[in-house]
């Protein structure tokens, strides 16, 4: 009895690779969406994970549970909005959030304006941003070099600057030397770690902008059409990004009352948040898709196995009509057929699993990436493989060939022998 399990492996294995053999084209037809079905579900899952992951890392870089909050014009009824009220930061603003926002881990204020840096014969429009020391941490932006804005350059109104890589590489100034900004001397004091492509931003890329103390951006380039110094953005860093509407509702609570507006007044206080961006985007939808995808072109393959192993029994009926006078068991007979089809899809299997596995490693490699500009870098997602992703492929693949397998040896064992050997 424990000898006879092998010779019918043997045996089975022995037909199915006849059967592979009598005909070539359409083994071959039924082979490749097997393969590709089974690479496709690994690609595409892999591909929709590591997209996810791109694109919260590219919305992350703007800052990290981050809301951008900007004063606009108080909406006034029947009134016209060229007629409308300014509005604007200033400093107490902040300081008022700080205090009494819970939900906010950080707060600070920030200006910006483009103006002429220049170093050494060379010059460029850039982006100056007035920032405070809580802004490194909010952006999440590290330092490839030298030292961030302190406290004391604050406090002290220093002409220091923090510059970008894009923006060093415009100027070709290093940290120590002396740039100008709008004809203005400033210290290099660092330089910025590259942050790359943002998905969600308030202005041009980080790597592009020179950062100043905010006191002295507010001294040097003052806004001439009020007297108070102007913050024109405030940014917040929750505590939890699912606390997002409640962030959002407390600091629009505490600055409209600071500003004498209704917090309704959603014209007056205009806020958002890369977060709020990410969630209109369904991402986890993406990742059902393409295993339906994957999984209707496995089904495609399926149909072409269930057809070959139908022409099988069609063409085997004496055969098998043979086996069962003789005293062979239906079952035999339902197990041969299964594990002929079950050889092929392990077939077809091993080889999608390759190509897909394969496929996502190549382009997850670091050779191929580094061939990319820096700004297709960002964008392009890295397929994130995992064994769970192969063992969703081969789950799929063996629920198809349960059912493509079950009804030709289902036929094959319900063949009436005596019609058979009578027909011939």
């Amino acid at each position: 009895m424990t000898r006879r399990r092998p010779i019918a492996l043997r045996e089975s294995l022995r037909e199915a690779w006849r059967l592979l053999r009598a005909q070539p084209l359409r083994t071959a037809l039924t082979l490749f969406g097997l393969i590709w079905g089974t690479a496709a579900v690994i690609f595409l899952v892999s591909w929709g994970r590591g997209l996810q992951s791109m694109m919260e890392v590219a919305f992350a870089r703007a800052g990290k549970n981050m809301v951008f909050v900007f004063a606009d014009k108080a909406k006034e009824d029947f009134s016209p909005a060229a007629d409308r009220r300014y509005l604007w930061f200033i400093a107490e603003d902040v300081a008022a959030l700080r205090r009494r926002a819970h939900l906010a881990e950080l707060v600070a204020g920030e200006t910006s304006l483009f103006r002429i840096g220049s170093f050494g014969g060379r010059s460029a429009s850039l982006n100056i941003r007035g920032v405070e020391p809580e802004n490194f941490a909010i952006r999440g932006v590290q330092l490839a070099e030298g030292r961030a804005i302190s406290r004391a350059d604050a406090t002290l109104r220093r002409r220091v600057a923090v510059i970008g890589g894009t923006a060093q590489r415009k100027l070709g100034a290093r940290v120590g030397d002396w740039i100008r900004l709008d004809g203005t001397p400033f210290l290099v004091i660092g330089r910025l770690a590259r942050v790359g492509t943002q998905l969600a931003r308030d202005g041009p890329l980080i790597d592009e902008q020179i950062w100043v103390p905010l006191s002295t951006h507010q001294v040097r380039w003052h806004n001439p059409l009020v007297a108070d110094d102007v913050i024109d953005l405030i940014l917040l860093r929750m505590r939890d990004k699912r606390l997002l509407e409640a962030s959002q509702s407390e600091a629009r609570a505490i600055l409209a009352e600071r500003l004498r507006v209704s917090p309704d007044d959603d014209e007056a206080l205009r806020m958002f948040s890369p977060e709020e961006v990410l969630r209109t985007i369904p991402l986890d939808q993406q990742g059902v898709l393409y295993v339906l995808i994957g999984g209707t072109t496995l089904a495609i393959g399926g149909i072409g196995i269930l057809a070959l192993m139908l022409d099988a029994v069609r063409e085997r009926r004496r055969e098998i009509g043979v086996r069962l006078a003789v005293g062979g068991r239906p079952r035999d007979v339902l197990v041969q057929f299964f594990l002929e089809s079950t050889l092929l899809f392990a077939l077809g299997g091993a080889l999608g699993v390759s190509l897909g596995a394969g496929g996502a490693l190549v382009l997850g490699s670091a050779a191929l990436r580094n061939n990319l500009a820096p700004e297709l870098r960002d964008l392009v997602p890295i397929p994130e493989l995992s064994l769970g992703v192969i063992a969703l492929a081969l789950g799929v693949m063996a629920f198809v060939a349960v059912v493509a397998g079950v009804v030709p040896a289902w036929r094959a064992m319900k063949i009436d022998p005596a019609l058979t050997l009578r027909a011939d």
